[in-house]
């Protein structure tokens, strides 16, 4: 009876490896292993490609390439085409060529090419999302049929016949598997966006590591066995979901940023002061940071942070004290910072977008705010500069004295 179920399985196994053979040999369906190794196996799949979704499609897809036989590559998806993953893994190759670069270079000066890199992960993760990730799901599913109807003494029991049924329903597996996909997706992307506004070249190459230990370790848990391989998936799974919100913020906080800086987005006087968009670069009266808001004037004309819950929740607000407001000028992006009674140094309460660089007078008369100052980037970068000037100023003065 066991044998005639296992050659039941392989002719299943073998007519969805024909109409699927891409997912099917992503992770082997034509085997009699234990009901589920194929499930762990499309579940770590799934969570490396979060990590690092350009990379994760195009390696998956020149691999299941390379492994087909020439008469099963005409009916490979997209993905595993030469061109698609060729592209994908060219992409690959220029952002290690800018990261080993960029090392010799000012961080600042890579910087254009950080922010890029983030969109391109945003890029890639619509593409993995929507083209990768139900395929995978959808032989899970049927991986689990097979597997299931091929185990001897399979859970009969109502609660088991339910788990079944549902792992078996392609509509579920699609759905559970595209939110496991988002959330891992979400606090790997938090990575990328640490890298983008980060001036510091040091910690870029923690970043960047950092990820790539996060990548290795989920490959190489589910080369060593399936079941540690999902131990690993759901272990990064579990983070996702605990850091879900500060993700979702601060890849709102890097989308808008890169797009104001990358597309140079300038507004005049009266737009700010009709509501200047900014982020809590703090928490503040219970409100976390990054949160997505704007800086209005309410009836009294006193200054507001004004937000939503979700987006779609009742708006919210709070006051801010405007006798202790300054404006800070920055070199990407002004802020709206408080000097606090008997200090010195100014603050951050909003990081304002980039788009508000130029009107930051005008809008600080809107707000009643203080001053106007520079922060401690320019006027780092004008000493600096000042400096520089000073040499080579006296440099030349002594040569022009020497030839005299």
């Amino acid at each position: 009876m066991c044998g005639s179920l296992l050659a039941q399985q392989a002719a299943e196994a073998d007519s969805l490896n024909t109409a699927m053979p891409a997912a099917a040999g992503s992770f082997g369906l034509n085997d009699a292993r234990l009901p589920g190794v194929g499930m762990a196996e499309g579940i770590a799949e799934i969570t490396g490609v979060a990590v690092s979704p350009l990379l994760g499609v195009s390696v998956i897809g020149a691999w299941t390439w390379l492994k087909a036989e020439d008469f099963e590559r005409e009916m490979l998806p997209w993905y595993c085409h030469p061109l698609a993953w060729g592209i994908g893994l060219s992409i690959i190759a220029l952002c290690l060529m800018k990261d080993i670069f960029g090392a010799m270079v000012p961080a600042i000066a890579k910087k254009p090419l950080d922010w890029l890199e983030l969109f391109e992960n945003k890029a890639s993760a619509l593409m993995a999302s929507t083209a990768f990730v139900p395929l995978v799901a959808i032989a899970m599913s049927r991986v689990g049929h097979i597997q299931r109807e091929a185990a001897v003494g399979a859970a009969t029991l109502p609660l088991g016949s339910i788990a079944d049924f549902a792992m078996q329903t392609p509509w579920f597996t699609v759905a559970v598997a595209l939110i496991a996909f988002l959330v891992v997706w979400l606090s790997s992307h938090a990575i990328h966006v640490l890298i983008a506004i980060s001036p510091f070249g040091l910690v870029d190459a923690v970043l960047k590591l950092t990820k790539l230990g996060i990548l290795a370790v989920v490959v190489g848990s589910a080369a060593i066995h399936p079941w540690l391989g999902l131990l690993v998936a759901l272990m990064l799974m579990g983070i996702g979901f605990l850091i879900v919100g500060w993700s979702l913020r601060l890849m709102l906080f890097g989308m808008l940023m890169g797009f104001d800086w990358i597309l140079g987005r300038r507004v005049d006087v009266s737009e700010a002061r009709k509501g200047a968009k900014a982020f809590l670069a703090r928490r503040m009266s219970g409100v976390p940071a990054r949160t997505l808001g704007r800086v209005v004037l309410d009836e009294l004309g006193r200054p507001r942070f004004v937000w939503q819950s979700g987006f779609f929740g009742p708006k919210r607000s709070f006051p801010l004290e405007e006798s202790s407001l300054v404006i800070c000028k920055g070199l990407v992006n002004p802020s709206l910072s408080q000097i606090e009674e008997g200090g010195s140094r100014p603050c951050s309460l909003l990081v304002l977008l980039p788009r508000y660089r130029g009107v930051e007078e005008g809008l600080a008369a809107h707000l009643g705010c203080q001053a106007v100052i520079e922060n401690g980037v320019i006027r780092g970068f004008r000493a600096f500069r000042q400096w520089f000037a000073d040499v080579i100023g006296s440099e030349r003065r002594g040569m022009t004295s020497g030839l005299r």
